[in-house]
């Protein structure tokens, strides 16, 4: 009887090994899709506000805030008595340029005292009740954030969330609060001319 030849230990190992061997995908994967970024936007910084200076005084939703040397302020409300807050901003602003009566303000007769930097202070029923900042006050007279007459509405928009800006009969006429004012013009490139609040003498 014939057998077959027997392979080799090492060929017939060989062969056993090769075949439990999984066979190799040879197509080359598809490129990947490229990513386009998307447009980011410009973002315009808004421009700052310089703060009130110090040893002045500044204007406040509140009444006007006495700003001392070393930068620590006191508030004169609405509502102090006349003789108490004249006292209290003429040790900072100097003795009053002006003082006089109009009885003629929508809220009834109302006694101004004014300072030689455009600032007035409005009084009624004896008792402060209002501020307004004039033409003339510029970066002189501002609130705490640096907002006062000349500032853009740029900067009124980043100071003021809640700004509102409306054509009166006054002009171009914003309200942020218990702030208000007229600009200039209307639109972005706008700039305050005037500022007041709490009790106001303007006649519509």
């Amino acid at each position: 009887m014939t057998f077959p030849r027997l392979l080799p230990a090492m060929a017939l190992a060989a062969l056993l090994t090769a075949c439990g061997q999984p066979v190799e995908d040879s197509t080359p994967a598809a490129p990947a899709a490229p990513v386009t970024p998307a447009p980011v936007e410009p973002v315009t910084p808004a421009v700052p506000a310089t703060p009130a200076a110090a040893g002045g005084v500044a204007l406040d939703q509140e009444g006007l805030r006495l700003v001392s040397e070393s930068g620590s302020t006191r508030l004169v409300a609405f509502g102090t008595p006349t003789a108490d807050a004249v006292a209290a901003l003429s040790s900072v602003l100097g003795n009053p340029a002006d003082r006089s009566t109009n009885s003629e303000c929508g809220a009834g007769p109302t006694e101004f005292v004014s300072w030689p930097n455009d600032l007035d202070a409005l009084f009624l029923d004896g008792k402060f009740s209002g501020w307004s900042a004039g033409r003339d006050s510029g970066a002189k007279v501002t609130t705490m954030d640096g907002i006062g007459v000349g500032s853009s509405r740029q900067q009124l928009t980043a100071a003021f969330g809640n700004l509102k800006v409306e054509e009166s009969t006054l002009g171009i006429e914003f309200n942020a609060g218990d702030i208000s004012g007229i600009l200039d013009k209307d639109g972005p490139a706008g700039k305050v001319e005037t500022l007041w609040g709490g009790t106001s003498c303007v006649f519509r």
